[in-house]
């Protein structure tokens, strides 16, 4: 069965900070800067700039890692609570002053329904929501200025109901909005004539074209619309560096597939079955990182693709976890003897977690150990996010442990060919992970409705 890179596993369970035993009466403090998560323990000696307790309820969404906005003054956090999608924006001191940035209902709410997706400008100053009507029959595009005040306001507005919604900002000043319309019904009738007006009654207004495919939406100005005209259904896309190309992940009703904006072509990604886009190299606009499946599409891999020529790498077996790293290099997680046969054959065996540099311009592959060992299927399921400001992973491994398997957030700097564990804990709950804008700092979110989230901020050692 395939193994999904978004797989994450559930339950939760509280974790302390554990003290060393000691012979002396009084047991010496510990450091001021050890901090504590849900349920990881923040390794000894590592400083952490803040621990802040979401609300009561709020669980972190696995595919939402925390954004950080405004150049670092805030970061925004997404998950559920009481059964809606909701975004905190933690600003000021330490991150502890909260608000509401976008909701589904309430008075933070700029109108209320369901919220279909989420996406900040580049330069952090902008939000953009894609909001469901509650009658489902309009999709409304809303727009925050987060330096001001107010929920925002609607910029566009599109009639219908769609099986995706997906969007990404291709500047500070436009929006790419991905729409797979519903399929209607065929109606009933012997011939599809359009029925006859009657001249006694008055014109009514016909309804407006409801939108399907690909809309540009500019938000400076008086703002406007621009329809795309691509023959392939729509899903949620992942874009290039500079908005050529853009890749439709698939879904359980669309292909994946492979869009070309400056030649206005789409054209079918040659792996039918939906695929996980990881990363887009900055120096090759084409060249792409993705997840999906191997041959028998029983377990999963790490492949690098070029658009141009149509060449396509393995670079990881049975992980979700790779980036690059510039030049078209590239860092992945997972183990250098491991192949499709073993990952498939023995999920179960013990091997070394090891990350892969790879250098195709210099033909260099260099392996380095993570210290600790794991299995195929829970490679399967690792995280990583990098920071090209500090040249450094941040990686979310597991590791066998009973009675659940052991959680670990590892970092490793390609500056200093170094590794650390930052935090540790057992795999309950979920964790998702970001880096502020330069690298300096290294943000997660921990835990689950039922125990509690907390947001860390943490300074990696180098």
């Amino acid at each position: 069965m395939l193994r999904s890179v978004l797989i994450v596993i559930l339950g939760l369970a509280a974790v302390s900070v554990a003290s060393c035993s000691t012979a002396n009466v009084h047991k010496p403090a510990p450091p001021p800067f050890v901090g504590r998560a849900t349920t990881l323990e923040v390794t000894h000696g590592i400083k952490v700039l803040t621990n802040v307790g979401m609300p009561n309820g709020f669980a972190p969404i696995p595919t939402r890692p925390p954004i950080w906005l405004e150049e670092g003054e805030e970061i925004g956090v997404v998950g559920t609570q009481a059964g809606h999608t909701i975004m905190y924006g933690l600003g000021g001191a330490a991150w502890r002053s909260g608000r509401i940035l976008a909701a589904e209902t309430g008075p933070a709410a700029a109108e209320e329904g369901t919220i279909a997706d989420l996406a900040a400008s580049p330069n952090g100053l902008t939000l953009a929501t894609a909001m469901v009507a509650p009658d489902g029959n309009r999709v409304d595009v809303i727009i925050r200025d987060l330096i001001a005040t107010g929920a925002g306001s609607v910029i566009a507005s599109f009639n219908g109901r769609y099986d995706s919604i997906s969007m990404n900002w291709l500047n500070n000043a436009t929006i790419a909005l991905a729409l797979r319309r519903h399929p209607e019904p065929l109606e009933s009738g012997l011939n599809d004539e359009a029925p006859k007006s009657d001249p006694d009654q008055p014109d009514v207004e016909a309804p407006p074209n409801r939108a399907d495919g690909l809309q540009l939406i500019v938000v400076t100005g008086a703002g406007s619309v621009a329809p795309l005209k691509f023959s392939c259904p729509m899903s949620a896309l992942s874009w290039s560096t500079h908005g050529v190309y853009a890749v439709g992940q698939g879904d359980t009703g669309a292909q994946p597939v492979i869009l070309d904006r400056r030649n206005s072509t789409c054209i079918k990604f040659h792996v039918p079955t939906p695929i996980h886009v990881l990363d887009w190299d900055q120096d090759d606009e084409g060249s792409f990182l993705y997840v999906g499946p191997d041959a028998s599409r029983r377990t999963i891999g790490v492949f690098k693709y070029n658009i141009a020529t149509g060449a396509e790498n393995l670079t990881g077996v049975s992980t979700g976890a790779a980036a690059f790293t510039g030049s078209s290099n590239t860092i992945t997680l997972g183990n250098q003897k491991l192949t499709f046969k073993m990952a498939i054959e023995r999920p179960e065996a013990m091997l070394l977690a090891q990350v892969a540099i790879s250098r195709p311009e210099q033909s260099e592959l260099d392996m380095r150990s993570l210290g600790f060992d794991t299995m195929p299927e829970m490679l399967a399921q690792s995280t990583m996010e990098y920071s090209r400001a500090a040249d450094e992973a941040a990686m979310q491994v597991y590791a066998p442990s009973l009675p659940v398997a052991w959680r670990k957030i590892v970092t490793y700097s390609l500056k200093y060919d170094s590794a650390f564990l930052l935090a540790e804990g057992p795999a309950r709950g979920a964790v998702t992970m970001s880096w502020s804008l330069k690298g300096r700092w290294l943000a997660f979110l921990d835990g689950d409705a039922t125990a509690g989230t907390v947001m860390t901020v943490l300074v990696p050692p180098r």
